[in-house]
């Protein structure tokens, strides 16, 4: 059986995950022209962002306690699904992303992750690291912002930046780093949990280095 999931998601490099948050719909169609993915989950009520973007999906997963019947009823129809009730242990953003995981991309970037509900929005950022553990580069887009794990040693190519600023926000109590090519550069730095350090630093040369030495971080390319 572990054959056979390899083999059926062998061609499968970069998945994209629609969850339940904000889209600014106007900024995901001009993403979505640039970026294109061999697979694409929607998260419970991601399925109408889905639908109103015109994404062809190849997962359905959640309890689908706030989307439209008739809409789901319409996609059930010729997608995949996985029914959970809603009294569970994980988000369907979670649900998502351990399906996601399980299928060995490269690359998992999901949208609707972030938006009014403060919540949803750190434990989408939170669960994140089980795409890092698992050697997958995993990030959440919006129109601002770019959010991404680390614990290694990582590369910005400046003209491949999503926005002028880079933050870092310590996700261990200590993290210790170095950082390159960068306005505000560091040397073996120690940081905190609730320090403030490396808050809005920018990119100064062709590339900026961000060496985790010990730790893990979350990092934001953002945009005002």
């Amino acid at each position: 059986m572990e054959h056979l999931k390899k083999s059926m998601y062998s061609d499968i490099r970069k998945i994209l995950i629609v969850s339940g948050g904000t889209v600014d719909y106007d900024w995901a169609q001009d993403w979505l022209y640039n970026n294109k993915y061999d697979y694409i989950i929607a998260a419970d009520s991601g399925l109408q962002h889905c639908d109103k973007m015109h994404l062809s999906v190849d997962y359905l997963v959640g309890d689908y306690d706030s989307v439209n019947h008739e809409l789901l009823e319409q996609y059930e129809k010729t997608t995949e699904t996985k029914t959970y009730p809603p009294e569970k242990d994980y988000t369907d953003t979670h649900i998502a992303l351990k399906k996601a995981i399980e299928m060995k991309p490269e690359y998992i970037d999901i949208i609707g992750a972030t938006g009014n509900r403060i919540d949803h929005m750190m434990t989408n950022i939170s669960i994140m690291r089980e795409a890092a553990e698992a050697g997958i580069f995993c990030a959440i887009f919006d129109t601002n912002n770019k959010i991404y794990q680390i614990c290694s040693t990582h590369t910005i190519q400046k003209c491949k930046q999503y926005g002028k600023y880079i933050s870092l926000i310590p996700m261990t109590p200590e993290l210790q780093l170095t950082l390159k090519g960068m306005k505000y550069p560091l040397k073996h730095q120690k940081i905190y949990q609730g320090e403030s350090i490396c808050q809005s630093n920018e990119i100064i040369e062709q590339q900026a280095q961000i060496m985790i030495e010990s730790g893990r971080a979350i990092v934001i390319e953002a945009r005002d």
